[in-house]
């Protein structure tokens, strides 16, 4: 078995940048998360404004950015946004911010739906108390929004670690990059790729077993009832 992996060492190039790389990848998908997720909640408040014309705005944006491939988002943060504002951006800032962007427009409506779940007799509570609608969002919506929301960000932040994978078309070294270009230098794509995968697999697992455990936790201290 570990002869067919490595073949005699040659799979050295793949071996030595896989550290790097997933490294790369989780640091990359996991700032971009923490972006789209602000941006996220930004948003959800402007669709939730009495402001018609913003609203409109946000829809406008959700739409265009669920339309189009991340691939195109992750070509245009690189190339098309640096040459339109004449400044110049790395790799791997493009990459993240093509990423925010991108899941940003899915948070929102995951929020938008979690947020729906929720009673508006809690809203009319907190201003029955004397709580502005800043402190109500903060105090009485938002963590219970958050906490409704957890399996569905669990699963869009794993579709964001795939999609990271993308940031090698621009020639950023994460994990795909590493697995592309040892693929090239010692011609064993098989080995490469299904070492490649064994490494999303394990960082999806677990991700999805770190989700389930601070759900039970979160459960303890936010209330469940409409």
């Amino acid at each position: 078995m570990l002869n067919w992996i490595d073949k005699g060492g040659v799979m050295a190039p793949f071996l030595g940048g896989v550290l790097s790389g997933t490294a790369l990848t989780l640091a990359a998908s996991a700032c971009a998360f923490g972006i789209g997720l602000a941006f996220g909640i930004v948003l959800l408040l402007a669709r939730s404004s009495p402001f018609g014309p913003l609203r409109g705005l946000v829809v406008l944006w959700i739409s265009l950015i669920r339309g189009t491939p991340a691939l195109i988002h992750m070509l245009i943060a690189y190339y098309m946004v640096p040459a339109l504002l004449n400044i110049s951006v790395s790799p791997v800032t493009a990459g993240i911010a093509a990423l925010a962007c991108n899941t940003s427009a899915y948070i929102v409506e995951i929020l938008r739906g979690s947020l729906g779940t929720i009673s508006w007799g809690q809203r009319a509570a907190g201003y029955a108390m004397g709580m502005r609608s800043a402190q109500v969002w903060r105090h009485v919506l938002l963590p219970q929004m958050i906490y409704r929301a957890i399996p569905p960000l669990t699963s869009e932040f794993t579709i964001l670690l795939k999609t990271s994978s993308l940031m090698s078309i621009i020639a950023v070294p994460e994990l795909a990059t590493v697995a592309r270009n040892a693929t090239l230098q010692t011609d064993l794509p098989l080995q490469v790729f299904t070492m490649t995968a064994a490494v999303y697999f394990v960082i999806l697992f677990c991700i999805s077993a770190a989700s389930r455990f601070c759900e039970r936790r979160v459960s303890r201290m936010l209330p469940h009832g409409h």
